[in-house]
């Protein structure tokens, strides 16, 4: 029993030798296994990892093939995986410019096509040398580190070219003025014309010079102003004319109206400031030769003193009564009175509502005629004594309406020294019993009295009473027997006159011979 246990336990040693020997050779071929398994999986992941990169590295060039690497920049704008087309837009170097535009100084565009000048920029040629460079094997060095390029872009054109389109442009036709003041239109106060910047060049070289050295500066938009140096510039503009506009309305409201019974003339405005010198501070000085200029201006159309005149006869019907020198009568402004006048209102800076001129005066005789009597075309009126030397008869009108009709003698004739001359006399004073007494150029003298003296002239002459005549008037006596250049009447026509015909009364005489 011992010995089978025995046998048995050596079998059963040996079977555990040999079961432990199976057991470690089992072991062994799993390692091997394993080893096996391992170099597949890192081969099979190295060979993974060489597709992934290879086919990445394909992807990317092929991706970068027609772009700019990536980190690139050129002129400091990044085109890092843009195309040639995309930088050239973010450059702006993509399309030529077609058109130059160059506004004239009244803002009108004048336009040239670029192509006519043959304009060129290089940007684009200069972008596409940088772009062909690019190494697009290492496409991915562009994520190690940056690339920076830069160019200047040159601008190419033929000056000559657009110099002659330049000129045979039309620029425009308006000149230039300056601001201008005046009066308005119904010169009631003055008013300033603005200056005109006209759009006419004045200096061609000059506009050729300035708008070829913008282009060539890269400006295809290009303005011209007043500094560009081919316009004419206002030299007077309108805020310079403010103040001056301003000081000469404030005189211009000034006004001297003078009186002329039947009408009256206003100094003022435009006329007046022809005698007014204005200061810088606004005040003024009266030229007075322009005042003087004024006054004979009001002398030749208001005088009527020693001027011919229409008369309608009583006998001869219309007629021309000539002038004389014993003839006094009629509005004689006395001009150096006037002025002086003038000038001392004017000075005093207050407007006179109505003034009359100032008339020549000896003190006793006033050389004026009468105010109701008065008008553009006459001065005589319808009341006045009318003398026909011819016929040797005397009317006195009054208001129209005959008062006396009478006849007189007149001066002889014979002597020219004695002869009544023709003209309107004024009737300038009386007396009774008046005592005349002179000498003329004949050598005559007399020495006798009046009873009524109605005295028409400053020589001596007068409307008086004749009693020595013993009644007789009229007819041929003046030829043979007349007076000294008196009027002679009848005592009760002389006192008629006296006591009926009011001062400055014109007292017409005129012959036959008279003009028509």
């Amino acid at each position: 029993m011992t010995e089978n246990s025995t046998t048995i336990k050596k079998k059963t040693a040996a079977s555990v030798k040999k079961n432990s020997s199976a057991k470690g050779s089992s072991k062994s071929k799993k390692r091997k296994k394993k080893r096996n398994n391992i170099g597949i999986i890192c081969g099979t992941a190295a060979a993974a990892i060489v597709i992934v990169v290879g086919g990445g590295y394909f992807i990317g060039r092929a991706y970068y093939s027609n772009r700019f690497l990536s980190g690139t920049t050129v002129n400091g704008i990044d085109v890092g995986g843009k195309t040639f087309e995309q930088a050239c837009d973010l450059l702006g170097v993509n399309d030529m410019p077609y058109e130059l535009t160059v506004k004239t100084i009244d803002g009108t565009p004048v336009v040239f096509k670029t192509a006519d000048f043959d304009y060129r920029l290089s940007g684009k040629d200069e972008l596409q040398k940088i772009y062909d460079s690019v190494n697009r094997k290492t496409w991915f060095s562009g994520f190690i580190q940056n690339s920076t390029y830069s160019f200047n872009e040159d601008i190419t054109f033929d000056v000559e070219k657009l110099q002659k389109l330049v000129e045979k442009a039309n620029w425009g036709d308006v000149e230039t003025a300056d601001a201008k003041l005046g009066l308005n239109e119904d010169k009631t106060a003055y008013v300033i014309t603005p200056e005109v910047q006209g759009n006419k060049i004045t200096d061609m070289k000059k506009l050729e010079a300035y708008v070829t050295q913008s282009v060539a500066a890269g400006e295809l938009s290009v303005e011209l102003d007043k500094d560009t140096g081919c316009y004419s510039l206002p030299k007077v503009k309108s805020a310079d004319l403010e103040d001056d506009c301003k000081k000469r309305n404030d005189v211009f409201q000034l006004s001297v109206t003078y009186d002329f019974d039947y009408t009256t003339e206003t100094l003022t405005g435009e006329e007046l400031m022809k005698i007014i010198k204005l200061k810088d501070d606004g005040s003024y000085t009266v030229d007075r030769k322009k005042a003087m200029e004024y006054v004979e201006k009001l002398a030749k159309k208001y005088d009527t003193y020693n001027t011919k005149r229409k008369f309608h006869a009583t006998l001869q019907g219309d007629i021309i009564v000539p002038t004389s020198s014993d003839a006094k009568y009629g509005w004689w402004i006395d001009q150096e009175k006037t002025c002086d006048d003038l000038v001392d209102m004017l000075e005093k800076g207050e407007s006179v509502d109505k003034v009359d001129p100032i008339y020549y005066s000896t003190g006793y005789y006033d050389f004026t005629g009468v105010e109701s009597a008065r008008s553009k075309d006459d001065d005589i009126g319808d009341t006045y004594i009318e003398i026909d030397l011819t016929d040797q008869h005397l009317w006195y009108y009054e208001k129209g309406k005959k008062k006396l009709d009478t006849y007189i003698v007149s001066g002889q004739t014979t002597s020219k020294a004695r002869t009544t001359l023709p003209g309107v006399y004024k009737l300038w004073s009386k007396e009774t019993n008046k005592r005349m007494k002179d000498t003329n150029a004949d050598g005559d003298e007399w020495d006798t009295k009046c009873n009524f003296w109605n005295n028409v002239s400053l020589c001596g002459i007068g409307l008086h009473d004749s009693t020595w005549r013993g009644g007789y008037f009229g007819g041929e006596i003046y030829k043979y027997n007349g007076s000294h250049g008196c009027i002679n009447m009848s005592y009760d026509d002389a006192k008629y006159v006296y006591d009926n015909v009011p001062y400055g009364t014109p007292v017409v005489m005129y012959y036959k011979s008279a003009d028509k």
